[in-house]
């Protein structure tokens, strides 16, 4: 049948086929039920997965490690020098020249042997070579007046605890100390102060004092022995 023509009142209605429309079917109600309710189009509504959630807390925590560790080396960077600060202070210069250890001046003929130690320990080879500096002055046959013996001044029980047969051998002796002072660093959590104070008074000591015991050897053992590895080590 033909619809009429609204024509406003103009002449005769005009005729027109009437449009087909197809029936409503059950595939058209579920697309609507599965439309989003933002957009309107089909799908469903994005939700955070596991996964995603996991992914984001791995990144946060990799961004607060990193600068956890950059604070880190900044505190140590300072506090070298603060340390070197104190002990120049403490001793005047002359002529104006900072007075050099009676250590500081010796060669190191053991270059190759220390950074092959060092890496084995994880120790940056300057520090290491700044305690055998200090501690023998590189000589391989030095005995304390207390019995400490070799390059890194290790004592009778202390060397046959570590595993050192021969003590004046250096590559024994190192290896040694080495691994006593990565044990140090280790204990007082990366604090070098705290470790080389250890080294040089007992762990006892420093636990006593909860810090570096107020003697005047073990203080200016630290500060020598920090200062040369600044110097060296982190570019001052």
């Amino acid at each position: 049948m033909l619809a009429p023509i609204d024509t406003q009142g103009a002449g005769s209605p005009r005729w027109a086929a009437p449009v087909a429309r197809r029936p409503f079917t059950q595939a058209d109600n579920d697309t609507v039920k599965s439309a989003s309710p933002v957009s309107g189009q089909p799908g469903r509504a994005s939700q955070a997965t596991p996964d995603t959630d996991l992914g984001k807390l791995i990144t946060q925590l990799s961004r607060q490690l990193k600068t956890i560790e950059q604070t880190f080396i900044k505190a140590l960077r300072s506090l070298a020098r603060s340390v070197e600060s104190a002990g120049s202070a403490a001793q005047p210069s002359i002529a104006g020249r900072t007075p050099v250890s009676e250590h500081a001046a010796a060669a190191n003929p053991y270059d190759g042997l220390i950074r092959r130690t060092a890496q084995r320990h994880e120790l940056d080879p300057a520090l290491l070579s700044a305690v055998i500096r200090q501690e023998s002055g590189f000589d391989a046959h030095a005995r304390s007046s207390a019995g400490a013996m070799g390059l890194m001044q290790l004592m009778p029980d202390t060397a046959r605890s570590l595993g050192v047969a021969d003590p004046y051998d250096p590559a024994q002796n190192v290896e040694g100390g080495a691994r006593m002072l990565r044990g140090l660093i280790d204990r007082y959590g990366g604090r070098l102060d705290l470790a080389l104070a250890a080294y040089n008074a007992g762990s006892g000591a420093v636990d006593k004092y909860r810090g570096i015991p107020p003697f005047a050897e073990t203080r200016n053992y630290v500060q020598s022995i920090l200062g040369e590895y600044r110097a060296t080590a982190l570019g001052a």
